[in-house]
């Protein structure tokens, strides 16, 4: 044998001996990985389907990786088709660490019990991997890209799991050191699909290595988010979402001491939800209450949260209050509604915020309210305007049942309101007004009772003599002016209490009130 031949022969077999020998030390490493990872995730259960390890390429691949929970093994939280890592010739040869990652087709599948549980985890199982990765010799991922990716979550057996399809994630210059505030060494971009008709997308820069969590500096796009799909989890907190479509676009930052949120446009449309309450909720109610009302005080004071809309709108939406807990039920709501928010924030401090509504109270009430909102310096400060005309009274007989035991056949119902909130004094008034108010109905009422009948015509008789004659109106004014009672109180918060005072305590009284009167 010539002798060159021989120097291309003894490498050649040399190279093929190798191969045959590593094909035959996949599986004890698969095994291996698999003994490593369980016992490094006490909590979970982790299968590896199979290993094969290229070491010409010096690149590994796992396939078939399944992650359960051992308390919740079904479904498994993850299964992953294929994730390959692969070292970079050229940085070995210069001392460093660089990899590039793929993970392919992860299906990652939640229920309630399972994100709770990963919630309510002990400290033991919450350390920082952060802190276990810092601990390394230092490594720089060069690019993790996740492909068609998908994500299922299930808040019980018989509700719409919320649905993420064709998840794509592309990270770049990952690496395992500590960044300074502010500083967001890695480029992210995700694409996806979310509940089958939306879409999410955020292009931006990342630290992932910050804690507690990664931070995020991005801009951010919602397109066509559907609502609906939401029920499930804004049932919880007696919101019903029946539809409603969200697009927003803007910035996020998201980091351990600032969290910022800028929306540049902001869309709801055809938005249709219900608060609902009932005699088993009353008390969750109020525990909730009370938690949004520290929350929205803390965020209205936070000095690192900050939320701002520059404009968004709401429209083609309706907004309804069940009330269960009474006998009947009743539903009052405001329909075709249309709300234009301009420079909005929950801090107040940069520049006066605007807010218009437009609507049809109980579907036929044309209803206008606006508000400005002005920056707070030791109080809230703002102006809102209140107009609802010719709403028929028919409409709240529901609730008239409800409240007085009687209702009416005719009638239109109005309300008048300007309030002016400044220096920890509310200055205004509440005007409710009354027309045509009738109770009795020979047909609408024909299965009363005699006494029942004879009341509701006393009613009348007696709405008789107290009508404005020149116009046949019955009409009050409450003045709403003083101290605000709780001066601590965010305006966000007081506006609402400012509602609930006005209908609750003077529109709803004087409602059942001249019913009797001027009915």
């Amino acid at each position: 044998m010539p002798k060159w031949l021989w120097w291309v022969a003894v490498p050649l077999a040399l190279v093929i001996m190798m191969t045959v020998a590593l094909s035959f030390i996949d599986e004890p490493l698969r095994a291996y990985a698999e003994r490593e990872m369980n016992h490094r995730l006490p909590a979970y259960i982790v299968h590896l389907g199979a290993l094969d390890l290229h070491p010409y390429s010096l690149s590994v691949e796992l396939k078939d990786i399944t992650v359960s929970q051992k308390d919740h093994p079904e479904p498994p939280l993850a299964a992953i088709a294929k994730i390959q890592s692969s070292l970079q010739w050229s940085a070995l040869l210069s001392g460093r660490v660089v990899t590039d990652q793929v993970i392919e087709k992860p299906v990652i599948h939640a229920t309630r019990t399972q994100a709770a549980k990963e919630v309510d985890a002990s400290p033991e199982q919450k350390q920082s991997w952060q802190e276990a990765l810092f601990a390394m010799h230092e490594v720089q991922v060069n690019e993790v890209r996740i492909t068609n990716g998908e994500v299922t979550y299930r808040e019980n057996d018989t509700t719409k799991p919320l649905h993420i399809t064709e998840l794509n994630v592309k990270a770049e210059n990952i690496r395992n050191v500590r960044s300074a505030p502010f500083q967001y060494p890695s480029h992210i971009k995700i694409d996806m699909v979310v509940f089958e008709k939306g879409r999410f997308d955020l292009d931006g820069q990342a630290d992932f290595f910050a804690e507690p969590v990664p931070a995020v500096n991005a801009d951010v796009t919602l397109t066509d988010i559907p609502l609906e799909d939401l029920a499930p989890l804004t049932a919880q907190r007696q919101v019903h979402v029946a539809e409603g479509m969200l697009s927003a676009k803007g910035h996020v930052e998201y980091a351990p001491t600032v969290q910022r949120v800028r929306l540049t446009t902001f869309s709801l449309q055809d938005l249709k939800a219900d608060f609902v309450h009932s005699t088993k909720t009353q008390q969750k109610e109020k525990d909730t209450g009370k938690k949004v009302a520290r929350a929205a005080e803390e965020a209205s004071d936070h000095p690192t949260l900050q939320i701002h809309i520059d404009r968004g709108t709401i429209e083609k939406s309706e907004f309804g209050f069940i009330n269960a807990a009474t006998n009947p039920s009743y539903r009052v709501y405001i329909a075709d509604t249309a709300i234009e928010l301009e420079n909005w924030s929950n801090q107040l401090s940069e520049g006066t915020a605007v807010v218009k509504l437009t609507g049809l109270l109980m579907g036929s009430g044309d209803t206008r309210i606006s508000g400005a909102f002005r920056p707070e310096t030791q109080s809230p400060d703002f102006d809102l305007n209140v107009t609802i005309r010719k709403t028929p009274v028919k409409t709240f007989n529901q609730l008239l049942r409800a409240h007085g035991g009687l209702d009416v056949a005719s009638g239109v119902f109005s309300v008048y309101s300007e309030m002016r909130v400044k220096d920890d004094k509310v200055n205004g008034y509440l005007k409710p007004l009354f027309k045509d108010v009738k109770a009795y109905d020979a047909v609408q009422d024909q299965d009363k009772g005699l006494l029942q009948k004879i009341f509701e015509k006393t009613v009348n008789a007696a709405a008789a003599l107290l009508k404005n004659s020149p116009r046949e109106e019955v009409a009050t004014k409450t003045n709403v002016s003083g101290p605000v009672k709780d001066p601590q109180a965010s305006t966000w918060e007081l506006v609402v209490t400012l509602f609930q005072n006005a209908f609750f305590e003077a529109v709803l009284p004087g409602l059942e009130g001249q019913r009797r009167k001027s009915a």
